[in-house]
């Protein structure tokens, strides 16, 4: 397979998880037949930029424009986002690319700094607006830049967090980044960093919204394709661990760090062919050994459910054949989830109310990241926690 970032023929399959539904799309009942399922086959680039890529690639309109993710129904991404806020009180302008539901623009308009949002969910955006958070409704292209540039001005800091690794084409992405931003700017990018997947063996990152998993290793190179320098990276705490990287025009950019340094010399040595075949073998174990856990409280009489209705649920329930016959229902702060079903396997979604009258034994973590949030949200509750990946039960 052509590697979409340097175009080599040089991607070899390391993961098939199957046929899977679209992980963002929560259906009703009556959606039930009309749910689509395409192949996740995961490949990685050996011939040198270590990108890591899906097979299938499902058109963005379809997957965005109607979306069921808030990012501020979550205490441990508000945190993030107000701590970015503060890094960010000099810049003249912000531009928020994927701005979801505000929650990196209203810190920004605590503090006083002008800021702008893009996102393309219709739903989404609006929550945005309604509370004066300024959001154009569109997706990132050529129009909207020119359109932002022409109203606002051009940014000296734009962000894309989480949205980076939903392209289908990042080359025209950043061509349209550097059209529309500063010459002296900063583009800072958030993004699910591979080399934790694979040393954590989160197979359930892997998910159809998002077609590639960077190392720095391809954003750099990536980067460098359009005269551009990634000049500093930080390891971040969200969706499992990620990095945030800072990137800047070659004619106007600061000294590359030795954080970067470390981070390349680090990909050389692990992230190879040989980690990738590890990593395979482990995903069909773990697997297997969260079944397994289910069915040992099954057979015990032991009832469960989940919290937290992420996209890796889709991932793990599917791959895994894991239904409401082992997790009853799932817990949902999102009120966009609730009340829906979970993608392929239809495990139902209900608000936190729904503890109260439906008594559970075990919480399966799904959102496991924020899990000191969960327990405290639940801590009237006597239940034993499982994450799921790898199983193992915590308190």
């Amino acid at each position: 397979m052509k590697c979409s970032l340097c175009f080599k023929n040089n991607s070899i399959e390391f993961l098939n998880l199957g046929k899977q539904p679209l992980a963002n799309k929560y259906p009703t009942r009556n959606q039930f037949s009309g749910e689509d399922f395409f192949p996740l086959s995961v490949f990685f680039c050996e011939g040198g930029c270590k990108n890591v890529q899906l097979g299938t690639f499902v058109s963005r309109e379809r997957m965005f424009e109607d979306y069921y993710y808030l990012s501020s129904v979550n205490p441990g991404l508000v945190r993030h986002f107000e701590e970015l806020a503060g890094k960010l009180t000099s810049a003249q302008f912000v531009l928020d690319v994927g701005s979801n539901d505000g929650i990196l623009l209203r810190p920004l308009k605590k503090l006083g700094v002008k800021a702008v949002g893009i996102d393309p969910s219709i739903n989404v955006s609006k929550i945005a607006n309604d509370e004066g958070l300024t959001t154009v409704t569109s997706f990132f292209n050529e129009k909207s830049a020119r359109e932002v540039k022409e109203k606002y001005g051009a940014p000296d800091v734009i962000v894309a967090s989480s949205i980076f690794t939903h392209l289908d084409d990042p080359h025209q992405f950043i061509d349209d980044v550097k059209k529309v931003m500063a010459p002296q700017g900063v583009f800072i990018v958030e993004v699910e960093y591979i080399g934790n997947i694979i040393r954590d063996v989160q197979f359930e990152r892997f998910y159809l919204d998002r077609i590639f998993y960077y190392s720095l290793t391809s954003l750099r190179d990536l980067f460098a394709s359009h005269g551009m320098i990634v000049t500093d990276v930080e390891n971040i705490q969200p969706h499992g661990g990620s990095i945030r990287i800072y990137a800047q025009n070659t004619k106007h950019a600061a000294p590359v760090s030795e954080r970067v340094k470390n981070f390349l010399r680090e990909e050389e040595e692990n992230l190879h062919v040989e980690s990738l075949k590890e990593f395979g073998q482990k995903v069909d174990a773990y697997i297997g050994a969260f079944k397994d856990k289910l069915v040992e409280y099954k057979n015990a009489g032991r009832r469960v459910a989940g919290y937290g209705s992420p996209a890796r649920v889709a991932t793990i329930c599917n791959f895994g054949n894991i239904g409401p016959e082992l997790i009853e229902f799932i817990i949902d702060d999102s009120p966009l989830k609730q009340n829906k079903f979970s993608p392929g396997t239809h495990i139902p979604i209900f608000p936190r109310t729904h503890l109260d009258t439906h008594k559970i034994d075990v919480l399966v973590v799904f959102a496991y990241e924020y899990f000191t949030d969960i327990k405290e949200k639940t801590r009237n509750g006597k239940y034993t926690y499982l994450i799921p990946i790898p199983p193992r039960e915590v308190s």
